[in-house]
């Protein structure tokens, strides 16, 4: 359980870091035409899209603890801070009709507990340890790397933001757990070379 605090603590100090900066950024505009201007161009449509992913992550982070039933006071306090700096950050929103429309047209990501369905397997993104597939719009986007899967903005998020390695937590667990081999060692072992 150690293992998952500090990783989900270095995951989320990532994103309120992003966060953050983000926020600080509009905070340092003094005048709401220029603020506009900066979240109507191309660019700040962009970067605030990429900010929004970065927050989908936060939300599947907290989806993650819950389903897994991780209590942690810190990992709850950022949580709160991470929440307070975005809504703080929708304030500006307000000066961008293209970016309202961006938030409100999406939908929330799929935070539900990692349980057991009769047609799908099971599996766990390594990022936010929340359950991957039965994405939006039937759109799984999730990335398989090193027997972990990951959601693609989870994956994107941590290695742009907190480390160059994708963590493996949940793969190792899950080995751990059974008596079978990683898919990658069962392929091996099934063609000899």
């Amino acid at each position: 359980m150690e293992g998952k605090v500090h990783h989900l603590q270095k995951c989320l100090d990532g994103i309120y870091k992003v966060i953050r900066s983000a926020n600080d950024i509009l905070c340092g505009i003094s005048q709401p035409s220029v603020c506009s201007e900066v979240l109507q161009s191309p660019q700040g449509v962009a970067y605030f899209s990429g900010v929004n992913e970065v927050y989908k992550v936060a939300k599947r982070v907290e989806g993650g603890m819950k389903s897994l039933n991780i209590d942690n006071q810190n990992l709850h306090n950022r949580l709160r801070d991470i929440e307070l700096t975005w809504n703080n950050l929708q304030a500006f929103f307000s000066f961008s009709p293209t970016i309202l429309q961006m938030l409100s047209s999406e939908l929330s990501p799929d935070c539900s507990p990692a349980t057991d369905s009769e047609n799908e397997p099971i599996t766990t993104c390594g990022v936010c340890l929340s359950r991957t597939g039965n994405e939006l719009n039937g759109k799984a986007n999730t990335v398989l790397y090193n027997s972990c899967h990951y959601h693609a903005s989870c994956a994107n998020f941590w290695l742009n933001c907190v480390d160059s390695n994708l963590p493996g937590l949940i793969a190792a667990e899950e080995r751990s757990q059974t008596s079978e081999p990683c898919s990658s060692c069962a392929e091996l072992h099934g063609h000899q070379l």
